[in-house]
């Protein structure tokens, strides 16, 4: 197949999605929902990109490329569309980057910065705010009034968890992410949302208020608390270690590590080996 993609002719062989060729051959588009380990969504729409083949903008995560299709990526009609989409996101979401922790690594900032405009339409005096989960435990920490809805940390539970507790509920301005019922989950694989996500909905309870991401120093190790010796990286600031997250491992555990190899680095700092806790009860 012969695609052109900003007026530069590409070859292809494999059926694939416009955003998964545009991947391939150097062309970064902007995306929250999309992720290559889990279904398409294409409900954020910031991968909107205008095609020979269709009159309206299209969205390139689950177009598929055809035969002699024209994309163009960074069009005047398509710089406006992110720009507006952008926009919309940001309508109700709350200004408290300054203490966010996933600042330095969010890509709401990232595309905001690029994309967004320089100034707020927004008039009204009243902005949605929607409650906190409290069914994830002590593990996650949840702001949902951040959420943009992109439903990664629901397909993620679904698809490779295995679980159907976290669904979409609601639907236009009431629509939020939560379970079904007042139900606790319990979920070995439950901590990879957090890096799921990609706004600052989703965060590390235990790494909270700890560093931020520039502070941080990174080095790749494995994980020996199980047979699998999945592909970890530590973060580390002032020799101490205050996060462990995955690193991409195609064949071994791909980018998902359990909940034990991610909060168990304390266990360096605590040293309840070298240092054991002892509790007395009386005269004993």
């Amino acid at each position: 197949m012969q695609i052109w993609v900003d007026n530069k002719l590409y070859t292809s062989e494999n059926r694939s999605t416009i955003f998964q060729f545009c991947s391939k051959i150097g062309v970064n588009l902007p995306c929250f929902c999309y992720h290559e380990k889990l279904t398409i969504a294409g409900n954020c729409r910031m991968c909107l990109v205008e095609v020979s083949t269709s009159i309206n903008l299209v969205v390139s995560c689950a177009m598929p490329i055809l035969d002699k299709m024209q994309i163009f990526t960074s069009t005047t009609r398509v710089r406006r569309a992110r720009e507006s989409v952008l926009e919309f996101l940001l309508i109700n979401h709350p200004l408290d980057c300054p203490i966010c922790d996933q600042g330095g690594e969010c890509d709401l900032q990232d595309l905001s910065l690029v994309i967004g405009s320089d100034k707020s339409r927004f008039y009204e005096s009243f902005k949605r705010s929607v409650d906190n989960l409290h069914c994830l435990g002590p593990l996650v920490k949840t702001i949902m009034t951040r959420c943009i809805h992109c439903t990664r940390c629901v397909r993620f539970l679904t698809e490779i968890s295995g679980g159907n507790d976290l669904g979409v509920i609601g639907r236009g301005n009431m629509m939020e992410i939560g379970t079904y019922i007042q139900n606790f989950i319990d979920d070995e694989l439950i901590g990879n949302i957090i890096d799921l996500c990609p706004v600052g909905a989703l965060t590390s309870m235990p790494y909270a208020f700890k560093a931020r991401s520039w502070e941080i120093k990174k080095f790749q190790s494995i994980d020996i608390l199980d047979a699998l010796g999945a592909s970890i990286r530590i973060d580390v600031v002032n020799n101490t270690i205050l996060r462990i997250v995955p690193s991409l491992d195609e064949s071994i555990n791909e980018e998902w590590i359990t909940n034990k190899a991610r909060f168990t680095y304390d266990a360096l700092a605590i040293r309840r080996l070298s240092h054991p806790a002892i509790l007395l009860y009386g005269n004993l």
